[in-house]
């Protein structure tokens, strides 16, 4: 939560003194290269992180995932800075210079590749805590830099790409100490590069067809949104997402943990084990996102206004949508990480191309393409399309994901409560500004005059939600017995404290 707060802080000063225009070209940037690294890599990186968490691994095969990495790197390199002609980089990345866009993959290539190595090695280690201080401490040098930068200098996209790239090979090389091997399990020592490569061409040859699809929706989404859109509703679009992470904290931090108790349980065939892991992380982790989303969600306009400034007013809907964006996320990754931590590449492959091709591409399609001067329409409704076919997707997706997961699983399809809970956790958080709303003026007052009301509306707003989940507590996968158990085991654990 810390540092989240703190990471959240850093994107509103980044996107403050970037304005719409620059920060949505910053992530315009980053994302491009976010999804060519997703089709370079081709799911190795799931691999490393699932073969490292079966069992502790010697000096070898780090060293070969290690130069597999830079061979990705130096051949995207190669084809970035040499060989597309001008004209046809002109048109990918829509009037960026060459020397920004190498800027670009050198900051993604640090951020996405180099430090999730770091985090998985952690946590396949079991070292959560460090991982955490680890990122706490990066999120809280990264705000020093950005403040530093903007009083000095101003905040460019150039400066923010250079402090990316410094900020993860400086953090990288204090995590050093994450690289190595489990002192308290017996390292393999006998292995050779070809029996190395073997099992992750075994892990990875079914999900090349997944990461090609991927790779192809991701980029041409993102880039249909800044050819039609325009550079300013990328940046309503993205800090949008931004807030939006806010809600997936929990699902990010459980999530390497959650992949390293499956793949522990699925090697030692524990079948009753990964059912009941997947159905108490799914609904605690949708139910407490919705949670989040339902008190964020009906603030939406007040959140812009004070936090982002004049300049970002028409990205308040845009918001209010993307708030609903990591209900249904959560439980999307949770299906994911259920496929490949197992190993089950195959059946994930072919299922996750089938709703890319047959719902998420449609739909964004339609969403962004341009109303005239296209051989198909589409509506044309930039950062709001954006946010809504992105929104719509998802959960379409990730019911057919959840509905196939049960079916493979040999247990029923678990809906219900997601079709009470969610509308009614957000009902209530309309419920709470509606009653605050009756009491305080909320439209056109600064900061200072938001702290009761939003204050108050929180009180009533954890009032709701503790009472309903008292009620119906089936909707956190609990019964009432459960609960009482728990706060039993948290009372007597405060008193040992004391």
């Amino acid at each position: 939560m810390f540092r989240a707060a703190i990471s959240f802080a850093t994107g509103l000063l980044v996107a403050r003194g970037l304005g719409p225009a620059g920060y949505g070209d910053l992530n315009f940037l980053l994302g491009s290269f976010v999804a060519v690294q997703t089709l370079v890599n081709m799911g190795s990186s799931n691999a490393f992180f699932t073969l490292i968490s079966q069992r502790a691994r010697g000096g070898l095969f780090y060293l070969t995932y290690f130069g597999w990495m830079g061979l990705q790197f130096a051949a995207t390199l190669l084809v970035v800075a040499i060989v597309i002609p001008a004209e046809i980089f002109e048109r990918i990345w829509l009037g960026h210079s060459r020397g920004m866009v190498i800027l670009a993959l050198l900051a993604a290539f640090m951020q996405q590749q180099v430090w999730q190595v770091v985090v998985q090695i952690g946590e396949s280690a079991r070292k959560t805590a460090h991982v955490q201080l680890l990122n706490i401490g990066v999120a809280i040098a990264y705000l020093a830099a950005v403040y530093l930068i903007s009083v000095a200098d101003g905040i460019s996209v150039a400066s923010m790409l250079k402090l990316l790239i410094v900020q993860y090979l400086l953090a990288a090389l204090v995590a050093y100490r994450l690289l190595h091997p489990r002192k308290s399990e017996t390292v393999e020592t006998v292995a050779s590069v070809k029996n190395i490569v073997d099992e992750f061409w075994k892990y990875c040859k079914p999900l090349i067809g997944f990461y090609i699809a991927g790779f192809l929706y991701a980029f041409t989404s993102n880039w249909m949104l800044q050819r039609f859109g325009g550079a300013s509703e990328q940046g309503y679009f993205q800090i949008a997402s931004q807030f939006a992470s806010i809600s997936l904290l929990a699902t990010t931090s459980i999530l390497n943990i959650f992949w390293k108790e499956i793949a522990e349980a699925a090697a030692k065939a524990d079948r009753a084990r990964v059912a009941s892991l997947y159905r108490k992380v799914n609904r605690g982790l949708v139910m407490l996102n919705a949670t989040i989303a339902g008190f964020l969600l009906p603030w939406s306009k007040q959140i812009v206004a004070l936090l982002l400034g004049p300049a970002y007013t028409e990205a308040w809907p845009i918001l209010a949508i993307m708030f609903l964006y990591p209900i249904h996320q959560s439980m999307g990754q949770i299906g994911g990480a259920m496929f490949l931590a197992q190993g089950d590449t195959r059946r994930f492959t072919v299922l996750s191309i089938a709703i890319l091709l047959s719902i998420c591409t449609p739909i964004t399609y339609f969403a962004l393409a341009p109303t005239s001067g296209i051989y198909i329409p589409g509506f044309g409704l930039g950062g709001i399309g954006m946010a809504g076919s992105t929104v719509l997707a998802n959960f379409l997706g990730v019911i057919v994901q959840g509905w196939f997961i049960a079916g493979s699983g040999g247990w029923k399809f678990d809906w219900l409560y997601q079709a009470v809970g969610i509308p009614l956790i957000i009902g209530l958080g309309y419920s709470a500004k509606m009653l605050v709303g009756l009491l305080w003026n909320l439209e056109g007052v600064g900061m200072a005059h938001m702290v009761g009301p939003v204050f108050v509306a929180s009180i009533f707003y954890i009032m709701f939600v503790l009472s309903s989940l008292w009620l119906l507590p089936w909707l956190i996968g609990m019964d009432r017995d459960e609960i009482r158990g728990l706060l039993r085991f948290r009372n007597i654990s405060a008193r040992r404290t004391d």
